[in-house]
Parts: C-alpha cells; sequence; structure tokens
C-alpha cells in the first residue's frame, strides 16, 4: 500500500484527562490501517476516547467496522467514548443509518471531551 497516496491524517492528544484522536480525509478500506495503531495506542492510556470525525469527509463499512471495535473494547475496559462528527454531516448520518442510537454522537471535540470529563 503506497500510504503517500492516501489523504488521511491522524493527531492524538490528551484533553481534560480524555484521549483525543482527531481524523482528517476519509476512513475507508484504504486508509484503516493508518488509523488502527493510533486507535489501539489511545485505547491502552487507559482514558476516555472521543474520536474526532469533524474534519472527515468519508466513512465506510470498514471505518464503521474499526469505530464500534474501539468503542466496544472501551466499553470492556469501562472506559467511555465518543464520536464526535459534524451534525446532519456525511459521517453523521452514515453512522445514524447503520448504527442507529450506538454511538454517543457530539457535534465537536469539545462538546465530547465535556461529556466524558465530567
Amino acid at each position: 500500500m503506497d500510504d503517500d497516496n492516501l489523504d488521511l491524517h491522524v493527531a492524538t492528544r490528551s484533553e481534560a484527562g480524555v484521549t483525543v484522536v482527531s481524523v482528517r480525509g476519509e476512513v475507508d478500506a484504504a486508509s484503516v490501517p493508518l488509523l488502527e495503531p493510533p486507535l489501539r495506542e489511545a485505547i491502552g492510556r487507559g482514558a476516555p476516547l472521543v474520536l474526532d470525525l469533524v474534519d472527515c469527509e468519508f466513512v465506510d463499512s470498514t471505518g464503521l467496522h474499526t469505530i464500534i471495535e474501539a468503542s466496544s473494547e472501551l466499553e470492556r475496559l469501562g472506559l467511555g467514548f465518543a464520536l464526535a462528527c459534524v451534525p446532519q454531516g456525511p459521517v453523521a448520518r452514515v453512522v445514524e443509518v447503520a448504527l442507529p442510537g450506538v454511538l454517543d454522537l457530539r457535534a465537536s471535540a469539545a462538546e465530547a471531551v465535556a461529556a466524558l470529563a465530567g
């Protein structure tokens, strides 16, 4: 796989005791291998996790599967998980149709952090 052709950027930070993984680009079968290592590392921190997809333009079924795996692992560990995405945006629509009521959707990373930190 030629990573230079993938337009996926992942950054991790800690905020108020919550790990935030921010993604910019498209989360699909080609780019998920770039997202999985930072997600595993973030889960390993033992803190609640926000997956910030506000700047994500597209998520396919492979991306949804990766999100569900992360959410399930955090639940198993007794840690919180929230997904930040643009309300009524492409990611929110896919998540709401494919996984209605399954994930905690928030309009911004800041809102998600506040929900998990408090």
